[in-house]
């Protein structure tokens, strides 16, 4: 495996544990997403492409159990912490009506919660 490649996939790595761990608001996080940018660019710019840069994954359109409900979980702080600085999400949380106007960016966080807690949920029931 190319150099770049290698350090393009660590970079990313680090950034999605930072994502687990912190919400996208954290320096840390912040700093290792650009860092997983600058790594991925160099490697584009050298030739290689994205289909080298990511792998398929194991379980093609199945999302792992056990990594299920801490993915759960961080969708749920995600939106939180955007709920927090975002005014048009704050104002759709408020909201009482049964509306949600919230921005793309919310309602992409609000859409990723949903599919993830509903995914959580079947798991739950299904399981022996």
């Amino acid at each position: 495996m190319a150099p770049l490649i290698h350090r393009a996939r660590a970079a990313q790595h680090y950034a999605a544990r930072a994502l687990t761990h912190w919400d996208t608001a954290h320096p840390a996080t912040r700093l290792l997403l650009a860092a997983a940018a600058l790594a991925a660019t160099q490697a584009w710019d050298a030739g290689h492409r994205v289909p080298e840069l990511h792998p398929p994954p194991r379980h093609p359109g199945k999302l792992v159990p056990r990594d299920l409900y801490t993915r759960y979980q961080t969708a749920g702080r995600a939106l939180a912490a955007h709920d927090r600085t975002c005014p048009p999400c704050t104002a759709a949380v408020a909201d009482t009506t049964g509306r949600t106007l919230r921005c793309p960016d919310g309602a992409r966080l609000d859409e990723s919660l949903t599919r993830l807690q509903a995914a959580y949920l079947t798991h739950l029931k299904t399981r022996p």
